[in-house]
């Protein structure tokens, strides 16, 4: 009988290892769900619209080509590979002071995107909202989702003013959005951009379960929100022809910097890029490359 205990207490803890480890293994063969080709297509009407309106590289762009992230085992357990390619392109024009494009593809050439990060920020004589939105896959801990929003300072334009009649775009934007707003938790994940976020930020949520078809109009939806958003902003910027003072112009260049400072700080996705980056790339690839502030005082 003894015997028999001492084989059982040696033979459940193996068992519920075994169960663990055929989880996990579970979990890191099965193939990533797909985003049916939004994310890349988000990226290409970004880039090709910032092309057509004048737009250039910036320099910094070319110091991330064919960047790569080696992660450490937690995140390869949590992206299923042993490291991210970096997408990194940021624009430069007449009226754009940087427009970043920022993508991490899980492994090498897999064609499957974890993200869509972009920024459109106006040089600093144009007082008006700048643009930001994050498109995100889902993750252990991490909700699949889609955030926009035209975040404004004490100087900017109003968005009634900014936007014109183009408003009709973003509310037919939020419309569409309807079947997956986040009404629960809405802007908690940054409560430290709330002074500077506008009535129309945009939060939608990826359904959790369902089919393969709901899954696909959910990014259809998501693809067709950002385009209108993109297209209000950008043909609003292109129409708005008052200039800022010297001064009004120093005091928006302080308040860029006081807003990356804060998400430098505070913001959860800095916290992650902090961790999976090498300590010596993160400011040149966040503050010079994304952003374009170049070092924060």
């Amino acid at each position: 009988m003894l015997k028999n205990k001492k084989t059982l207490a040696i033979l459940i803890p193996a068992g519920i290892l075994l169960l663990l480890a055929l989880g996990i293994g579970a979990y890191l063969i099965r193939p990533w769900p797909s985003d049916y080709g939004v994310f890349k297509e988000m990226r290409q009407d970004l880039e090709m619209s910032l092309v057509e309106s004048g737009a250039a590289l910036k320099p910094v762009s070319a110091d991330f080509s064919g960047y790569r992230l080696k992660l450490g085992i937690l995140y390869q357990m949590m992206f299923r590979a042993s490291g991210l390619s970096l997408y990194l392109k940021s624009y430069q024009s007449e009226r754009l002071q940087a427009a970043s494009i920022n993508q991490l593809e899980i492994g090498k050439d897999s064609g499957v995107f974890f993200d869509f990060t972009f920024m459109l920020r106006p040089v600093d004589s144009l007082s008006v909202p700048f643009f930001h939105g994050d498109a995100l896959k889902a993750l252990p801990g991490v909700k699949g989702a889609l955030y926009m929003d035209f975040y404004s300072f004490s100087d900017t334009a109003g968005m009634q003013e900014f936007f014109g009649p183009r408003r009709a775009l973003l509310e037919e934007a939020r419309k569409q959005a309807e079947p997956y707003w986040k009404y629960k938790g809405f802007g908690e994940l940054t409560p430290h951009l709330d002074p500077f976020k506008s009535p129309y930020r945009l939060e939608m949520l990826e359904p959790a379960k369902g089919s393969r078809a709901e899954k696909q109009r959910y990014f259809e939806t998501a693809l067709s929100c950002f385009k209108l958003y993109r297209r209000a902003y950008m043909e609003s910027l292109e129409a708005w022809e008052v200039k800022a003072t010297a001064d009004q112009a120093m005091r928006n260049r302080e308040s860029i910097n006081n807003f990356v400072s804060i998400l430098y700080e505070h913001d959860v996705a800095v916290r992650l890029g902090k961790l999976i980056f090498p300590a010596e790339d993160f400011d040149h690839y966040f503050l010079d490359g994304f952003w374009g502030t170049g070092a924060l005082d």
